[in-house]
């Protein structure tokens, strides 16, 4: 039932947005806008889903963790869904994902808001063989609420 609720409130937000849009420009000032907006959306997905993508690929070829290239690409994807969208608030929200300043202004407000509400996850781990192996049950007691526990073997010996 939420999702109804949302999708009925994002319907009433965007038509009002249209309505009132056109009251102030006009019907055919109004399609235009949007067929711009569309178009600018459109030529702004191209150009960052392409720098995203190289940034991934060089990630990737220098070995590091490519956090912050996934992090732009979903919000590029995000940013190509809500420019297909017909509607003003989608079009606003699509370039707020596409425009490279304020797409780094959102990745840090998910980052930030995924640290302060994600669970951690206990990694308890046991080594089979093979110098300093960590005794069964792994590296100590885990608190309670601590979050949820992995359980997995480290073969030292085999290579990553």
């Amino acid at each position: 039932m939420p999702v109804l609720l949302g999708i009925v409130l994002y319907a009433a937000v965007e038509i009002a947005a249209v309505v009132a849009v056109a009251s102030w420009l006009g019907i055919g000032w109004t399609l235009l806008l949007l067929l711009g907006l569309s178009l600018l959306g459109l030529v702004l997905l191209r150009r960052e889903g392409n720098r995203a993508w190289r940034s991934f690929q060089v990630a990737v070829a220098e070995r590091r963790p490519p956090g912050r290239e996934v992090l732009d690409g979903m919000l590029v994807l995000l940013g190509a869904v809500l420019i297909v969208l017909p509607g003003f608030v989608t079009d606003v929200v699509a370039l707020l994902c596409l425009l490279p300043i304020s797409r780094r202004l959102i990745g840090r407000m998910l980052v930030g808001w995924a640290l302060t509400r994600g669970r951690t996850t206990v990694l308890r781990v046991s080594s089979t063989r093979g110098p300093g192996t960590v005794p069964p049950g792994g590296v100590g007691p885990v608190p309670p609420g601590a979050g949820r526990v992995i359980e997995g073997e480290v073969d030292p010996l085999r290579e990553a």
